[in-house]
């Protein structure tokens, strides 16, 4: 890898490589970037999207960012405008039908899905989930009055199928470039990641909190679907962390999948002075979840990891001590040598993005 975009709580760092020295730019302090999307027709070209600050794009990898939907300030005492959309997570494929174009999708909060076809100059909005069965009993734990687009995932054939979850509300599917959704009825309701497989089109993976929506529920912090997320199975065995935040799947083998987990919310998202803890879980086929630590940061003190794995099978995990990247397929790891200030080990992690 290159260059690597990093969401931290407070601020946006792109960290560059050059001559086997990483050198790191910040951008956006004071704000909440929460998501990140590399145009895959054109690396240089990423979206951020903040909670509070609006939609951002770079057209030259990170140098130099724009507001894009609407343009507020940054700062302390900058005040967010209350007419903008507040964003949750972005998602950009390729455009099936107009060949070196991309769609750019964006999940709101309240839940809705935008979409610009573009470049961000314009968006529509596609969906509010308004005819959704089960929306009276959408909820965001933090804000129960709210809830929100969570997770935006595509199929790994069919250009025109798309996946959405809400949190806390369950997953929707389109048929047709998110024109139309439809719920499923059986899936978890606490679904942070889901994600595709080439190699596995009917197999969704899925990265969960449910074993927290009621007491004495563990076991609901993983599940896959074989059947498009017509039925789905828990694999919750060697597990000890069932609030499971981010997955990664090696893109070379649809067995071998990474979590990022944590005994609980609290201990995922808040330092309190350095009790948080996290983990990262390794499986392959027909095993057990496998605790992974060889050149990792300790479990306490540490918040949920950011996974995240590049086109040649390299694994990357992202938190508040810094980068690490595995070349073993998730068995062993070591930490890249970024200049790491003693404030961002206080930062929760939310996205990466890797530049290769």
């Amino acid at each position: 890898m290159k260059k690597l975009i990093l969401a931290l709580e407070r601020e946006l760092l792109v960290a560059e490589k050059q001559d086997n020295t990483w050198s790191v730019q910040s951008f956006f302090k004071g704000a909440n970037p929460v998501s990140l999307a590399v145009d895959p027709h054109d690396g240089n070209i990423i979206y951020c999207a903040t909670f509070d600050r609006g939609l951002w794009k770079t057209y030259d990898g990170g140098a130099s960012w724009q507001a894009i939907d609407i343009a507020p300030s940054f700062g302390e005492f900058a005040r967010q405008d209350q007419s903008s959309r507040v964003y949750t997570v972005l998602r950009i494929v390729a455009n099936p039908n107009h060949e070196g174009q991309s769609i750019l999708y964006a999940g709101t909060e309240p839940s809705s899905i935008v979409r610009s076809i573009d470049g961000g100059k314009s968006f529509e909005t596609l969906t509010d989930f308004a005819d959704a069965p089960s929306k009276a009993s959408w909820f965001f734990p933090q804000r129960p009055y709210t809830h929100h687009v969570k997770h935006i995932a595509t199929h790994p054939h069919d250009p025109h199928a798309l996946y959405a979850t809400i949190e806390v509300g369950g997953l929707f599917q389109s048929p047709d470039d998110g024109i139309t959704w439809v719920e499923s009825p059986h899936a978890p309701r606490d679904i942070h990641e889901l994600y595709t497989h080439a190699q596995a089109p009917k197999r969704l993976y899925a990265a969960l909190g449910d074993s927290f929506l009621k007491e004495d529920d563990l076991g609901h912090g993983y599940a896959e679907s074989m059947d498009h997320g017509a039925t789905w199975q828990y694999i919750a065995d060697g597990l000890e962390h069932h609030y499971v935040y981010h997955l990664a799947v090696d893109p070379h083998d649809p067995d071998i999948v990474l979590l990022a987990a944590s005994s609980s919310p609290r201990h995922a998202h808040e330092y309190q002075n350095g009790q948080c803890d996290s983990m990262i879980y390794r499986k392959e086929k027909h095993q057990a979840w496998t605790p992974i630590t060889e050149g990792l940061p300790p479990s306490q003190g540490t918040l949920v990891s950011v996974l995240d794995v590049n086109e040649q099978g390299e694994f990357f995990v992202f938190n508040n001590h810094g980068v690490y990247v595995s070349q073993d397929h998730g068995l062993t790891w070591g930490r890249l040598d970024i200049p790491w200030k003693p404030g961002y080990v206080h930062q929760h992690p939310y996205a990466m993005a890797v530049i290769d």
